[in-house]
């Protein structure tokens, strides 16, 4: 009889453990919905010299509902003429610089818009070493490509060669390519933890978004550009909806002349 009650307080002892472990064991991120949550607020930042002349093909991310994004600063100096272009299809002509950041190579803009899929800005200081990260991005100009890798390091920029110094970066592995620049980066809860900006090698890196929410409130609201419709090469072209507005009468000379005070020169790309 006593050796059968020893073995139920073991058995009992055993099924308490179990309990507690299940229950402080994180659960697996739901990657479906993490990445669909992400792709509504990606959006395609295209940029052009004038007359529709597109240059580049960048990464945005939607960090507030009334159209504040975030996206690479090397991605839009320069530019005479800007466009964003959202998954769902929707289309904006006239895009305002709200501020920059040239050491971290990060830039703030703002379309005219309401009620717009936006990310929840989370912190580098809820997300450890091999911890799980997810980015959507349109690199390669593959539009809304997921990905999804770990957390690699958190290190300063002054270790990573020609990123710059003076601030921190983080380093993951999830796979990105040019065109990625201004993506989001994002945690297992679906928070956006930083914007990516460059890589080096198999090392992708990302500035984190706690440095950067005060770029919005910077104070120089700047109009980026207006033109005739920036076309793309047909092929990616074919994969984007596509807009049937201009862009805008605005003289694309002047606009540029007035940009060339803003945009700096970046100390990173891709």
């Amino acid at each position: 009889m006593k050796a059968l009650i020893q073995a139920l307080q073991i058995v009992a002892v055993a099924v308490f453990t179990l309990s507690i472990a299940a229950q402080q064991a994180p659960t697996a991120p739901d990657t479906k919905a993490i990445f669909e949550h992400t792709k509504a607020a990606t959006v395609i930042i295209l940029s052009g010299e004038g007359a529709g002349r597109l240059n580049s093909i960048a990464t945005g991310v939607i960090i507030s509902k009334d159209g504040v994004i975030l996206t690479a600063l090397h991605a839009i100096k320069g530019a005479a003429e800007v466009q964003v272009r959202m998954a769902n299809g929707d289309v904006f002509d006239r895009v305002v610089l709200l501020g920059t950041d040239e050491r971290r190579d990060v830039a703030a803009i703002k379309i005219s818009a309401g009620a717009l899929p936006a990310l929840v800005p989370g912190s580098t200081a809820n997300i450890a070493q091999g911890d799980p990260v997810y980015a959507v991005t349109n690199a390669d100009g593959l539009t809304w490509s997921a990905t999804e890798g770990i957390l690699s390091a958190v290190r300063p920029a002054d270790e990573v060669p020609r990123a710059g110094s003076g601030f921190r970066l983080l380093q993951f592995t999830a796979p990105v390519a040019p065109g990625a620049s201004g993506g989001a980066l994002v945690d297992r809860s679906g928070a956006l933890i930083g914007i990516i900006t460059g890589k080096q090698g198999v090392a992708a890196f990302a500035v984190p978004i706690e440095n950067l929410l005060g770029l919005s409130d910077s104070g120089s609201h700047i109009a980026l550009g207006f033109g005739d419709a920036l076309q793309m090469p047909a092929q990616q072209a074919s994969q984007i909806p596509q807009s049937s507005a201009a862009i805008s009468n605005a003289d694309p000379k002047q606009i540029l002349k007035n940009a060339k005070t803003i945009f700096i020169r970046s100390k990173t790309s891709f």
